[in-house]
């Protein structure tokens, strides 16, 4: 799926304002001055002049080499337009290089407005070379030195991008987030191609969790925004792909057709996408409909057209019309796509290819693409969980560094102060006295710690002690005596002997020990799924986003016993039918969010339950902070957030 790009959009913006002056003029910081041959502003202005991109890098060239020093203020605009054009006619070492000479040269005038250029241009030459990784990496330095000089239209236009790349490992969840806030940020009267990107990523990360009606609308919403007719129809398509999803192929073909009518100016990559799927979907609606024509048309076009991703599609759409009419034609296009994705590196293609390749294939030959499929299968997610841990890394370190300025300031202010203060007796005496009144609060603190966590550690030795007294004792008395009334008792009375065995058997799984060594995350799933009602689905998302083994051990009994009671909370009296659990850290702190689309309640927050109680009082222990929402017949969702 094609994600529409809004970046070129934004450098035009740029580059109109540096080229709207008279002809006797130039951008910069004395655009009223005289232009001598041979000068800085002499060359820039004639690289402005110059209609093709080779030519504006040899003026860019003769004005960089007529700098005569670091301090000059139009150098930095010399190095941005360098990066742009070495990008655009695909010299990506020398777009890499100037940018690095670019941060270099901010950084010495103290520019920051440039810095942050110069990595939001980076990013765009990683983009090209599609390593997503980088490309995030320098949207996310970008973005904090424009939230630095608060230019929040740039901040969300960085943001909007990270989405993008997150999206295109997979990381859908990221994604979600990245764009969610950039719309923060993106000015709606103004900043339309970043608000339409944003939305288009929240739309494909909602559709790849199958959460269609909510895509659709997130689809609406891109298309609202969009500045031009191909991106409206690109929403469209996506719009139409996601109603496919939902088997409405009427309402699908229907917005095919519309698009089809539309697309006469849109380029011809794009027209053939339209026309491919139309097709495609008329004949999964009705197997009868004869596409052969209007396939091998749009597989020619793209071959035309060198468009080898819009090829994945044809041989895809191809291989599957075929596959019962024609099993050689069909495995013929398989093999088509395998060839083509290999070339592109796209590990998708490839296990959609080698999947049909199994099915069409000889014996002899089944093991080899069986081999290869689980091969490139495992590949793929561990380059997805690589991908998602990298962007999360990337993330924290950039934070933590600027954690680390900005508490090294305040060490340095702090440390002023203390000098100034020690001038003099009396300062002496208070600062001595405002130390021994934090040591006091500090011990405080320290031994209320202590105590809770090892309240905790009582409550869950007492909890496993108490399950181990149910198990070892009163079941097998219970049982036992079951057992001995069986021959003579009537049926309901053993039938109630046994329901009251087995209430004893849960009680004692719910209390019994945990372990909170490396297996903990599967341990908790465990209790999370084995809790969950057979026609009810459960959604677990970001626990391998949490180092579980740097949480403390109290902190992991008490997130187990509170997600045990919401689950046996919910399977007591909700009836929900899907329930979602989420963990994001995030600014050293652990967000946990539960919802499930139950009953709910007339949520009255004064006659909490004692389960619900339960949890509160065990979120409190951490120092974590709980909240909860239900309406009824709208579910019920819980949001804690715990410090890490």
């Amino acid at each position: 799926m094609k994600l529409p790009k809004f970046s070129l959009a934004i450098f035009s913006v740029f580059f109109l304002v540096f080229t709207s002056c008279e002809n006797d003029k130039v951008s910069g910081p004395n655009p009223d001055a005289v232009i001598r041959p041979g000068t800085v502003q002499y060359y820039f202005k004639q690289a402005k002049s110059v209609p093709e991109d080779k030519e504006k890098l040899v003026f860019l060239n003769k004005g960089l080499a007529a700098v005569s020093n670091e301090k000059d203020t139009l150098l930095p605009y010399l190095l941005d337009f360098k990066i742009y054009y070495h990008k655009e006619i695909k010299e990506y070492d020398s777009a890499l290089y100037f940018s690095d000479k670019l941060i270099e040269i901010a950084q010495f005038q103290k520019d920051t407005h440039y810095e942050a250029m110069a990595y939001y241009r980076r990013a765009f030459v990683y983009e090209n070379l599609q390593i997503e990784e980088k490309r995030f990496e320098n949207h996310f330095r970008a973005l904090q030195l424009f939230l630095k000089i608060k230019d929040s239209s740039m901040a969300g236009a960085s943001l909007s991008d990270m989405a993008i790349s997150q999206s295109q490992m997979t990381d859908y969840t990221g994604s979600q987030e990245s764009a969610t806030e950039a719309l923060k940020y993106l000015n709606k009267n103004k900043d339309f191609a970043g608000i339409s990107s944003a939305y288009n990523s929240i739309a494909i990360a909602y559709r790849q969790q199958g959460f269609y009606e909510d895509a659709l609308t997130e689809y609406q919403n891109a298309i609202r925004y969009s500045t031009n007719l191909q991106d409206s129809l690109t929403h469209l398509n996506n719009m139409a792909l996601v109603l496919s999803d939902q088997k409405k192929y009427k309402e699908a073909i229907s917005i095919f057709q519309q698009i089809v009518l539309k697309s006469a100016s849109v380029n011809g990559n794009a027209k053939a996408r339209f026309l491919d799927n139309l097709a495609f979907t008329k004949w999964i609606n009705d197997s009868t409909v004869n596409i052969e024509k209007d396939l091998l048309q749009d597989k020619d076009r793209r071959l035309a057209n060198n468009d080898k991703n819009g090829l994945l599609s044809s041989y895809n759409h191809l291989s599957e019309y075929y596959l019962n009419k024609d099993e050689k034609l069909s495995k013929k296009y398989a093999e088509e796509l395998l060839n083509v994705a290999t070339e592109l590196n796209s590990e998708l293609a490839q296990l959609r290819a080698l999947k049909k390749l199994v099915h069409l294939s000889s014996p002899e030959d089944i093991r080899k693409y069986s081999e290869k499929y689980f091969l490139i299968n495992d590949s793929l997610n561990a380059s997805n969980l690589r991908a998602k841990n990298r962007f999360a890394k990337i993330k924290f370190d950039e934070e933590r560094k600027q954690q680390e300025i900005v508490d090294l300031e305040a060490q340095n202010t702090i440390q002023a102060l203390e000098t100034r203060q020690l001038r003099t007796r009396s300062w002496i005496g208070v600062l001595a006295g405002i130390l021994v009144i934090l040591g006091l609060f500090f011990l405080i603190y320290y031994f209320r710690q202590r105590q809770k966590k090892h309240e905790i550690r009582e409550v869950h030795k007492t909890e496993s002690r108490i399950s181990k007294v149910i198990h070892d004792e009163l079941a097998n008395d219970i049982f036992n005596i079951m057992s001995s009334l069986e021959p003579v008792a009537p049926i309901p009375v053993i039938d109630k002997l046994e329901k009251i065995y087995l209430r004893t058997r849960d009680i004692s799984r719910e209390n019994r020990e945990i372990d909170t060594g490396e297996d903990y995350v599967d341990y908790l799933k465990a209790i999370l799924s084995n809790n969950t009602p057979d026609d009810s689905k459960l959604i677990v998302s970001g626990e391998n986003s949490v180092n579980w083994d740097k949480l403390q051990e109290e902190m992991k009994i008490v997130i187990y016993r509170v997600l045990q009671e919401l689950m046996i909370n919910m399977k007591k009296h909700s009836g929900a039918k899907l329930v979602a659990i989420s963990f994001v850290v995030k600014n050293k702190t652990l967000s946990i969010h539960y919802s499930d689309n139950g009953c709910g309640t007339l949520w009255n927050p004064s006659k909490k339950g004692s389960g619900l109680q339960n949890v509160e009082n065990r979120i409190s222990s951490l120092n974590g902070k709980i909240t909860f929402e239900s309406e009824k017949e709208k579910g019920f969702k819980v949001e804690m957030k715990i410090p890490v």
